[in-house]
């Protein structure tokens, strides 16, 4: 891929203030979107500090570097909600799964990826598919559309950090870039993606962790996690090329699948994943045998356990 060298690196980071009235700079109202989250620090708060996505009942994706508290220091909000309601459902984190290869001692961050498991499960909630890595490099080499949403500021500044984030999410559609700028080396090909943004439109703090979609045959495919942008991330000047990059859920296959496990393993407390869904590919079941005396009987499960009286062969 070509590379270009343009600007700063900067990390869409959260600040606090007064409340805009809408979030992702340029971009147009997503309130209602049944995907996207906040991350809110109380159950009460009305401003989120980074954007998430409802993949599943009791299953958020988002950034790796929005996790550094606690998981019971996280509270979610109901998707597309206005965060001034107060009255909308919010649910506590249980858990976190961050990759191991994740780190913030460098900038930009290797593998900023990572899922939240909730208390308990948003109703109504349809789990999504997540894009293939080959697909999200497919996508890049032709440009492809693709959309951000997040609770994001909504003001230029001449500087990060922007200012304030919005109570309200809000999207912009734009493309997969196949250039890749030289900020960006540091970065193991093949675990991220990258998006053109501008001035005119473009993510912001609060917008960390923020799904991208892609529309593909008639369905919402999760893709990845908003992590870092090299220019525009509200600032007034882009030089060359501004593009931000994303975490992958398809280069993190083995934390997809753990974390559904650890929700299966909630049961009957979480809700079921669909048998028809195509994220159920990534909950592996796994058949032991089980023997009592002469009596063998196999059980195939995701986290298969043997009857009472049963020992594992």
């Amino acid at each position: 891929m070509h590379k270009i060298i343009i600007g700063a690196l900067c990390v869409i980071a959260f600040s606090t203030g007064a409340s805009p009235a809408s979030a992702i700079y340029g971009g147009t109202s997503a309130t209602g979107n049944p995907i996207v989250v906040g991350l809110l620090s109380s159950k009460t708060a009305t401003l989120a500090g980074c954007s998430g996505a409802l993949v599943a009942p009791q299953v958020v994706m988002t950034a790796s570097h929005c996790l550094t508290g606690t998981p019971e220091g996280v509270w979610i909000s109901e998707p597309g909600s206005d965060l001034r309601e107060k009255s909308t459902l919010r649910i506590q984190g249980e858990k976190f799964f961050i990759p191991k290869t994740f780190s913030m001692s460098t900038f930009p961050y290797q593998n900023d990826f990572g899922i939240i498991i909730l208390k308990s499960p948003f109703p109504n909630t349809k789990t999504l598919e997540f894009a293939k890595l080959e697909d999200v490099m497919k996508w890049m080499s032709e440009e492809s559309s693709v959309t951000h949403v997040g609770y994001g500021c909504t003001a230029l500044v001449d500087a990060p950090p922007c200012g304030a984030t919005s109570p309200t999410p809000n999207q912009i559609t734009t493309i997969f870039s196949k250039d890749i700028p030289i900020q960006f080396n540091s970065l193991l090909p093949g675990t991220f993606s990258v998006t053109r943004i501008s001035v005119d439109k473009t993510i912001c703090g609060g917008d960390s962790g923020s799904p991208i979609l892609k529309e593909v045959s008639g369905k919402t495919i999760y893709v990845g996690a908003q992590s870092s942008s090299n220019g525009a991330g509200c600032t007034k000047t882009c030089n060359i090329l501004c593009v931000a990059t994303q975490g992958l859920a398809g280069a993190n296959v083995d934390l997809v699948e753990s974390a559904f496990r650890y929700v299966a393993s909630l049961a009957p407390i979480a809700a079921p994943i669909p048998t028809n869904s195509p994220l159920t590919s990534a909950v592996r079941k796994t058949t032991i045998t089980c023997v009592k005396g002469k009596v063998t009987k196999k059980v195939t499960e995701v986290n298969p356990k043997c009857p009472a009286g049963y020992s594992k062969k």
